[in-house]
């Protein structure tokens, strides 16, 4: 059975998501390949949104720096110059237990997103390599050159590495178009469960609409405590939210919970959360409000946030903002009147999962 290694982005969670979706059909496509999924995410993350038939392994490794984070939306530049260098000046070689990994693999192909060390392995192994990515992390370094001049070596260097793929798939919404690449409509996890069948899971007999919180690292339950209290909706904590209690107008799901996160977004008339590809494109694609607190100081975010408001599916404020008064009578002003249509939204899943089968193939 051939394997396609498929190398994931360390860097926030719309990476795997999106990275999940294509596998997913990938093997739609291809159901005698096997799968070798390496990243730092628990093999749960990979159990839960696969197929079960996929026949997959992991390899627990972190496969790039991004950028070292102080906090949800905040990071460190002169640390992530420092990590980004090291990360980038290490050779293959380095990283031997990975390669003795996987010579036990009939390997044919590997996929990146958008994991700059998983194209270098392929380039020393002499296998045929794919990006999947809406950015590279040239890209988003670009604008830091100016304050950390290490950052010009870095981007070129990084560059060079991408520029070696035999197949480039840009994902809307993409930050840069490049030539030479193909373009495909936005990835995300499919939808399982019908959104009564989500109620009934969440044991919410009565007919309020569903707004659905989620942000790792930011404590939105103490911005939103005294708003939920004399809310007309209910309200679904998603995560960790440690001063957070069940009540009338609250349910807490945690992590692990078996409730697939796509069918909450769609059983939901509005997502409050983390701007970022992942939770915007799956608002898209199920027609669901999106209130998303964007990084400022994030490339990405202002390419999102063009996408939202073009789109219609809600707005991208930064933090402040969304712990204003005025921002919640807003949040108010702009569910009145919305009613969702549950028509579906073509995605670019089976496009990117056909382009890399013929690639892997030929």
């Amino acid at each position: 059975m051939q394997t396609i290694a498929y190398f994931v982005s360390s860097h926030g969670l719309g990476h795997a998501t999106r990275s999940a979706a294509v596998i997913n059909d990938i093997h739609a496509c291809r159901k005698d390949i096997h799968f070798l999924i390496v990243s730092d995410l628990p093999y749960l993350f990979w159990k839960k949104n696969l197929d079960p038939a996929i026949l997959f392994d992991t390899y627990q490794l972190k496969t790039d720096i991004g950028l070292l984070q102080t906090d949800p939306l905040n990071f460190n530049l002169p640390k992530s110059v420092g990590m980004i260098s090291q990360y980038l000046s290490r050779p293959v070689d380095y990283y031997s237990k990975l390669l003795i990994s996987m010579e036990k693999y009939n390997l044919c192909h590997i996929v990146c997103d958008i994991s700059p060390l998983g194209i270098n392995i392929a380039n020393y192994l002499g296998i045929k390599k794919s990006l999947v990515e809406n950015f590279t992390w040239d890209w988003i370094y670009k604008p830091f050159i100016q304050k950390h001049s290490a950052f010009k070596e870095i981007c070129l260097k990084l560059g060079e590495i991408f520029s070696t793929v035999n197949l480039r798939i840009q994902v809307t919404p993409f930050c840069e178009k490049v030539k030479g690449t193909v373009a495909v409509k936005p990835i995300h996890r499919r939808f399982q469960l019908e959104p009564n069948c989500i109620r009934k899971k969440l044991n919410l007999k009565n007919s309020k609409r569903i707004i659905t919180v989620t942000a790792t690292g930011i404590d939105l339950y103490t911005n939103l405590k005294e708003f939920v209290k004399h809310s007309p909706y209910h309200f679904i904590f998603c995560g960790e939210h440690k001063s957070a209690e069940a009540d009338k107008n609250i349910t807490l799901v945690s992590t692990n919970d078996s409730i697939h996160f796509p069918d909450l977004i769609r059983a939901s008339s509005a997502v409050i959360g983390k701007v970022g590809y992942g939770m915007t494109v799956e608002c898209w694609a199920a027609k669901t409000k999106f209130f998303g607190i964007m990084r400022e100081n994030f490339r990405e975010s202002e390419i999102l946030k063009d996408f939202i408001t073009k789109n219609q599916i809600g707005e991208a404020v930064t933090l402040d903002q969304f712990t204003s008064s005025g921002w919640k009578n807003h949040f108010h002003e702009q569910l009145k009147d919305s009613k969702k249509v549950i028509a579906s939204r073509e995605n670019g899943n089976r496009n990117a999962a056909q382009n890399i089968i013929q690639i892997a193939s030929g």
